[in-house]
């Protein structure tokens, strides 16, 4: 398969988008990171998918110290900082849980709009499909998003049969499964700062 933009085709003004997105990563957590060709028209519409979908997931009461990390400098310390609109939408967010803490405080949850989440997650998906096969074009694939919560024994029992890799330690995780006749992707598990986990279904 040629060069060309993993989400539209085109073989125009190509450039290199980052599979998750390197904002997602602390500093220190940037190595092995997945890039794949992206024309410069589909590129530059990602950012706010990106940073709303980084919200989401660093928000997670049980995320990882590197989501903590980027909860605090990248969206409490810039994205905020930055544009007050976007502080003020997620507060609009916001809603009331039954989650409570160590010292038993009730905690609020981020919402994101569900359109929003599966636009970021099926882009995801397509990226992650032409590294790992880039023979394959994921462009007109049908893809069914569901979120799941992540417990040890799914990942124990049910994920020890997939494909695993890991990106930036605490930051992304990933399993995959293939169709045994027509060996193609078919299924795919992520985990972000190890609070937030999703399933992608291709067909």
């Amino acid at each position: 398969m040629e060069d060309n933009c993993y989400l539209c085709g085109s073989t125009e003004n190509l450039t290199r988008d980052h599979i998750p997105p390197k904002g997602f990563f602390p500093p220190n957590k940037r190595y092995n990171l997945v890039t794949v060709s992206c024309c410069g028209d589909c590129h530059k519409v990602l950012s706010l998918d990106d940073e709303a979908f980084r919200i989401f997931t660093t928000a997670q009461i049980n995320r990882s110290s590197e989501g903590a990390w980027i909860w605090k400098n990248k969206v409490m310390g810039s994205s905020f900082k930055r544009s007050p609109k976007l502080k003020e939408n997620v507060k609009k967010s916001l809603i009331r849980t039954n989650l409570t803490d160590a010292q038993g405080l009730q905690h609020s949850a981020i919402t994101i709009p569900v359109e929003r989440a599966e636009k970021f997650l099926i882009r995801l998906t397509k990226g992650l499909i032409v590294h790992h096969r880039p023979e394959i074009n994921p462009i007109n694939k049908k893809y069914k998003v569901t979120m799941l919560k992540p417990t040890q024994d799914l990942i124990d029992n049910t994920l020890n049969k997939f494909r695993y890799a890991e990106i930036g330690d605490g930051v992304f995780r990933y399993w995959r499964a293939y169709n045994n006749d027509e060996e193609f992707i078919y299924v795919w598990v992520y985990v972000f700062y190890d609070g937030a986990m999703f399933m992608v279904e291709v067909s």
